[in-house]
């Protein structure tokens, strides 16, 4: 059978072909129910692999490491049944799975040679978290808007999901104006999507348009349950802008009322990233009081071994801010292993973290050179501009944030 792209699905049930379309289209864009939706698709057609699959890759996300392995593991006891491009896609998941991000991008490039239309190959290397951003090459965004200009002919016309992330492309490379009118008219057509929404948030921060970023939020977010992927990144943003407006109370209230207390109940990376770095920024202006402690007990609870080089980014944070040298000692330590496993995102990495331990041990003259290095190679971390920025917010403070004493 095939879905509505023309992909081949094997299943002989048509209600497990609508089931499992309908869960790779929520999941693309961040919408609850994917992970219930590729259940009952499953339910349906028990040898459907990348029905498992897909719950096994939502699974990782979420941090919930056993049951993500537990699904890989039935969808691959069913890959014998699939198609080539069912193979195809169960290996680059497992590839995604695993962390194994640049053998991923290059899976993920081959494959969609072949399976253009693939919408759920596509999803794991377009997302500010995705295989390009952490591939720790400097050229990621070209790469990826050359990618999907060339896949749009691929695609129904205006098709909203891939318009958005074109768009989105064009923003973080400085074609601003059109970047943002793309993800606008995107939604306009498709108002369901939370990628889409987090587009234009970056649309309106890069265009400095933070007020009717704040304007448009909260009638969107009005129809997107605090269950989303993306619930808890969306108000980051709405922060980041207040900061803008420089409404340093605004955010304050944010994060002590939805951010922080969102942490236990979002998808653990995003929390990582959101939180340390709201923080931060929040200290930077010397706002006091900040819930350190929450933050770094969620960091060690999920990431008591480290991350890939943008989450060390965030640990590095923590570390620095609970003035934790020793902690800043071991997130050098994981870098340089990921460094002589190749990771190039590493290496500026390395450098956030030189950086932040000069100004703890008041050598700010050493952390401003360690941080413009940084600075200099910041794009291999992956994220996106307005998440790299604090790199230079923090090259020009006088001094980093604190935690509160114990």
């Amino acid at each position: 059978m095939q879905d509505s792209l023309g992909n081949t699905v094997t299943t002989s049930s048509e209600e497990a072909l609508r089931l499992i379309e309908s869960a790779i289209d929520l999941h693309a864009r961040g919408w609850p129910g994917a992970l219930e939706t590729s259940e009952a698709a499953a339910n349906e057609d028990p040898a459907l692999a990348i029905a498992h699959a897909l719950q096994a890759l939502i699974h990782g996300m979420w941090g919930r490491r056993a049951l993500a392995e537990s699904a890989m593991a039935r969808a691959l006891q069913h890959a014998h049944h699939a198609s080539a491009r069912e193979r195809s896609l169960l290996e680059l998941l497992e590839h995604v799975l695993r962390g194994r991000t640049q053998a991923g991008l290059a899976w993920l490039l081959a494959h969609v040679r072949r399976f253009p239309s693939d919408l759920l190959a596509l999803t794991t290397g377009v997302g500010a978290y995705g295989l390009f951003a952490f591939s720790g090459r400097s050229d990621h965004n070209e790469q990826r808007l050359l990618l999907l200009d060339e896949l749009e002919r691929h695609y129904p016309a205006g098709y909203p999901w891939l318009l958005a992330y074109r768009g989105w492309m064009r923003i973080e490379l400085g074609a601003v104006d059109e970047g943002l009118a793309m993800a606008l008219r995107a939604i306009e057509s498709k108002p369901q999507n939370a990628h889409n929404a987090h587009i234009i948030a970056h649309g309106f921060h890069e265009a400095q348009r933070p007020t009717e970023y704040l304007t448009f939020l909260p009638g969107w977010l009005a129809g997107y349950p605090d269950e989303g992927l993306l619930w808890g990144h969306l108000h980051w943003h709405a922060a980041i802008a207040e900061l803008a407006l420089g409404d340093d109370e605004a955010a304050l209230r944010r994060c002590l009322d939805v951010i922080v207390p969102h942490l236990p109940r979002g998808a653990p990376f995003m929390g990582l990233a959101d939180g340390p770095s709201l923080l931060w920024r929040l200290g930077l202006r010397c706002v006091s009081g900040l819930p350190w402690a929450e933050v770094a007990q969620h960091a060690a609870r999920h990431f008591p071994n480290g991350s890939n080089p943008f989450g060390e980014l965030h640990l590095a944070m923590v570390a620095a801010a609970l003035r934790d040298r020793e902690a800043l000692t071991q997130c050098s330590n994981r870098l340089e292993n990921l460094v002589a496993g190749g990771s190039l995102g590493a290496r500026a990495a390395l450098g956030w973290v030189a950086g932040l331990r000069g100004f703890v041990d008041d050598d700010q003259g050493s952390g401003a050179r360690s941080l413009r290095e940084c600075e200099e190679e910041a794009v291999r971390l992956g994220g996106s501009n307005a998440q790299r920025s604090i790199i230079a917010q923090t090259r020009h403070a006088s001094r980093i944030p604190a935690a509160p004493p114990r």
